[in-house]
């Protein structure tokens, strides 16, 4: 049986699965797992998640831990002494009492779209813009509760984000912090607080939204029915945590400026750290407060790369990770195809647009499975670069990190940064979400606040074929603008 020293969880509540990370002492992983839920799409543009799954899948992570830890229960049990926590946002649950009044409604859902827009004109969204940090539609809580909670208003007693409902699982106490709070549609980021104002705009009740504490600030101590989910003692402190994106870039690149993280999973985030409250003029991006107080996080999300390679790869029958072999057996430019990859009912990279579809261009009998899977990574690849040219126009990119399961793909990588032009350092973090949240609750733990350095391999650098990329991103923009 192995001898285990203090272990500090992390826990994200991604967009497609539950993933579990055990930190050392030294900051290192000791183990880590996942564990995946369905989505319910019943109707055109629906996305719902039963928020059970969620908790089945972090207690099956956490018994997956103690497993590859091969440490007895009673070990276990006390081994872990605090808990941080991540996940995706904007996801919306509305409950009474202890529980949930039904499905959660993900970020990924399109049905409030054209109904907020409706409600949007130019001006008011960028009023809003100013206030939030956001570039709102309808998949922000707000609007999201407004559209499909108006005529039961009466029955919601409380209105929580994916995280904040893990954290009030976990502990008994319903918080959020400023980057998931932002998600809200409500939250003021200049006052650091929820604006009664912008409240009344979506009917969403005041006192039906969480307190908001920092993210490395202590939500509570586990409570004795949780640590019987999770395998744990009672007791362990658990952390406020943050939203998955700022977590993620948290742990590779902690808070430096001039970095650039890239967190490819079932989307692409794509974000930086700045020190002062800096909006973008077009409203390109979002600003969201950082897990430090004074720091924030210029982000653009990427809403379909992951969903859409597994769409991909399912209708041309490739087993996962196939993908990327086939697209490696295609020139730079796919034979002249372009593939625009907004498969997710619209966009928020740099496009922000939510009629964006996707698209093939160019396409002949000549095209082949591979010049379709090339396509689509270099469609991918096309809107990060556009993310980055766009953070890069105020302030210089010094570094770029990527993480995510394109880092097992050599020639994916190349790919990348061909089209960017840049090197890229790899991230080799299974969770780098997960392991941000563990950081966060490191100083509940006595760990102290000081992270590990992010596990990156080689810097991979463009090569020969980068400059042909300028061309065939032309091409492609000329399509996709």
């Amino acid at each position: 049986m192995a001898e285990v020293g203090a272990l500090t969880l992390g826990i994200d509540l991604g967009t497609s699965s539950a993933k579990v990370v055990a930190l050392d002492a030294s900051g290192a992983v000791a183990a880590s797992a996942a564990h995946a839920f369905a989505t319910w799409s019943e109707v055109p543009g629906a996305a719902e998640q039963e928020t059970g799954d969620w908790i089945t899948a972090v207690s099956s992570g956490c018994a997956e831990l103690r497993a590859v830890l091969a440490v007895s229960e009673a070990a276990w049990r006390q081994a872990v002494v605090a808990i941080g926590l991540a996940g995706q946002l904007p996801t919306l649950v509305c409950g009474a009492g202890a529980a949930p009044l039904g499905r959660a409604i993900t970020w990924k859902d399109s049905r409030a779209d054209a109904w907020a827009a409706k409600r949007l004109n130019r001006q008011t969204w960028r009023r809003l813009y100013e206030r939030t940090g956001m570039p709102l539609d309808g998949r922000y809580l707000g609007p999201m509760y407004a559209y499909h909670w108006r005529q039961r208003a009466a029955e919601v007693e409380w209105v929580l984000s994916a995280k904040d409902y893990l954290c009030f699982t976990l502990t008994g106490s319903r918080l959020t912090d400023p980057s998931t709070a932002a998600g809200y549609a409500v939250f003021d980021s200049v006052t650091g607080s929820f604006d009664a104002n912008l409240c009344r705009r979506w009917q969403l009740p005041v006192s039906a939204l969480p307190a908001v504490r920092s993210s490395q600030a202590a939500a509570g101590l586990l409570t004795a029915s949780a640590a019987r989910l999770l395998g744990l003692r009672p007791g362990v402190p658990v952390a406020v945590g943050c939203a998955d994106s700022v977590a993620a870039a948290y742990a590779m690149a902690e808070l430096s400026e001039h970095t650039v993280c890239v967190t490819m999973g079932s989307s692409t985030t794509i974000l930086d750290a700045v020190r002062e409250r800096r909006l973008d003029p077009a409203a390109r991006y979002l600003l969201t407060p950082h897990l430090a107080s004074g720091w924030y996080a210029r982000e653009m999300d990427l809403l379909a790369t992951g969903t859409g390679y597994r769409w991909l790869s399912g209708l041309l029958g490739f087993d996962d990770g196939t993908l990327d072999e086939r697209a490696a057996r295609s020139p730079a430019g796919a034979h002249g195809l372009t593939f625009t990859p907004y498969l997710g009912g619209g966009e928020q990279g740099a496009l922000w647009n939510p009629a964006l579809r996707g698209s093939l261009h160019g396409l002949t009998l000549e095209h082949t499975a591979d010049d379709l899977a090339r396509a689509f990574l270099e469609g991918v690849a096309f809107e990060i670069a556009r993310c980055i040219e766009v953070l890069a126009e105020t302030s210089p990119v010094e570094a770029v990190v990527v993480s995510g399961s394109v880092v097992a793909h050599a020639a994916s990588l190349q790919l990348l940064a061909d089209v960017l032009g840049r090197p890229l350092q790899c991230c080799t973090l299974t969770s780098a979400a997960a392991v941000g949240a563990a950081l966060c609750a490191r100083e509940l733990s006595g760990g102290g606040p000081r992270p590990h350095a992010a596990r990156r391999t080689a810097t991979v650098r463009p090569g020969r074929v980068s400059a042909r990329y300028r061309d065939i991103q032309a091409r492609y923009r000329a399509i996709a603008d």
